[in-house]
């Protein structure tokens, strides 16, 4: 104590998953209330968990308007249609290079371990 708004911030991200916007509302304000109390400053009046919370409610407004990620199942071999030949071979090797995955470059969500440094020998 006190809390980093940034904390503050990546805990509402983290609960956004599990939890409706209200009820993330509720839990940051809890944090807030222990703060006034201890007299330090409170975290949630920072701009960016202002806007961290906004996004949430955002995100919960629109969900109802997202599109599905495929149109049919392709499990049940309906829509499926077969894949055309290249027309030629430079588009054949660009067709090669974009199914190959890319290596995505992100944060860690957990630190990369590191190996312990050996023990000194004793003389």
């Amino acid at each position: 104590m006190p809390a980093h708004p940034w904390t503050l911030a990546a805990y509402a991200r983290w609960c956004e998953s599990q939890h409706r916007p209200e009820t993330i509302v509720e839990r940051i304000r809890s944090i807030a209330r222990v703060h006034v109390l201890a007299c330090v400053p409170s975290p949630d009046r920072h701009p960016i968990v202002g806007r961290t919370l906004s996004q949430l409610r955002l995100r919960e407004q629109t969900r109802s308007h997202r599109a599905a990620l495929f149109e049919a199942d392709p499990a049940d071999g309906s829509g499926e249609q077969a894949p055309s030949a290249p027309a030629s071979a430079d588009e054949g090797e660009r067709e090669a290079e974009r199914s190959t995955p890319r290596r995505s470059r992100s944060m860690r969500s957990t630190p990369r371990l590191v190996p312990r440094r050996p023990k000194r020998l004793e003389r």
